[in-house]
């Protein structure tokens, strides 16, 4: 499984219970619901996937196979959208 990292000039910023990113070189903004902003603020904490995806599916009491899933899709999504890159296969 790879490992992601966020770029480091990316901004972060928590609002209710959401994520906002912003992608200064483009001016883009994202916003992740609740979980993904969850998912984001273990990843900053070093976690890795299994960890994170543990940690979510007892936090929101759902199967860790769909937190994974949901994960991983998160992740490509970040990554297609210049936000992070794969630091290690």
């Amino acid at each position: 499984m790879a490992t992601y990292q966020l770029k480091p000039d990316l901004l972060l910023q928590k609002v209710a219970d959401e994520m906002v990113l912003l992608e200064p070189e483009s001016g883009e903004y994202f916003t992740l619901n609740s979980v993904g902003a969850d998912m984001l603020e273990l990843m900053q904490q070093g976690k890795s996937a299994p960890e994170i995806a543990q940690h979510i599916a007892t936090d929101y009491n759902v199967p860790t196979a769909q937190v994974q899933a949901d994960l991983d899709e998160l992740l490509k999504q970040l990554e297609e959208a210049n936000l992070a890159d794969i630091v290690s296969d």
